[in-house]
């Protein structure tokens, strides 16, 4: 992709890096065991949304007979990536099937994990794992990325050497260190998103995960921390958006939330 083409296609984006601040209000029976299975939020409730600016045409003044060197220095918006950042209360409740509470105890600031991916099926808890190579370049494929030249790619944005902190899906423990039946390491793909001052930050990272059939991008629920845009958030993560080639479709994802 060259710049040129990179700022036209910014204009035709729905949704940028960042874009959108999402607070997720749960009502659900949440367990704070190790062995629960994650569960969607009740309710989803969008703030607004906001993308990176355009700025101005520049100017120099041309003086016939002169030769000028000029660099340039431009930031335009990914088109390869959706960004979502916001806040989390939840409730644990003993009740029964007709969604009628026993007991509940309010979750002020929980812990835990927000999981997403663009199937409307539930994904097979029991199968999940560090999505591998050859699914991280798969979703490149899929975003419609060319992996030898755009920045912004998966495989370039997720590094199996980036830390976080282990934790579970249901019983399955997550970690950069793992490894599997045959006592080789497991690669996790993680990233960590910026803090106020633009540096990347342990307090929100993210690990690309897999069902072996779905892409599920799980973003690691913090205590709440100064993020990006100079204000507390408790998470802040990215998911994939194919905006190649002036593409402004928009896709769904389906969140689910596993809090502790």
């Amino acid at each position: 992709m060259d710049l040129v083409g990179g700022i036209a296609m910014k204009y035709n984006l729905r949704l940028a890096l960042m874009s959108t601040f999402v607070v997720f209000l749960l009502g659900l029976a949440f367990v704070s065991s190790a062995s629960a299975a994650p569960v969607g939020p009740t309710v989803i409730l969008p703030q607004g949304s906001s993308r990176y600016g355009t700025p101005g045409a520049a100017n120099i003044s041309a003086i016939a007979g002169n030769v000028t060197e000029i660099n340039f220095n431009v930031s335009f918006s990914s088109t390869t990536w959706q960004g979502y950042y916001g806040n989390i209360t939840g409730t644990i409740v003993l009740g029964n099937s007709a969604n009628q509470s026993l007991y509940d105890w309010n979750v002020a600031t929980p812990r835990g994990q927000i999981y997403a991916t663009r199937t409307s099926l539930v994904p097979t808890w029991t199968a999940i794992r560090c999505a591998n190579r050859t699914e991280i370049n798969a979703e490149d494929t899929a975003l419609g990325v060319n992996q030898s030249f755009d920045q912004d790619s998966v495989n370039r944005t997720f590094l199996n050497t980036t830390e976080f902190g282990a934790f579970y899906v249901g019983a399955t423990l997550i970690n950069s260190t793992a490894v599997n039946g045959t006592g080789f390491p497991i690669d996790c793909f993680a990233t960590q998103l910026n803090d106020q001052n633009g540096d990347p930050t342990s307090a929100f990272s993210e690990v690309i995960l897999s069902d072996t059939n779905n892409t599920v991008y799980t973003g690691i629920i913090s205590m709440p921390t100064t993020g990006f845009d100079g204000r507390s958030h408790q998470f802040q993560m990215l998911v994939g958006e194919n905006g190649q080639n002036g593409d402004s479709t928009s896709t769904p994802y389906y969140f689910y939330l596993e809090l502790s």
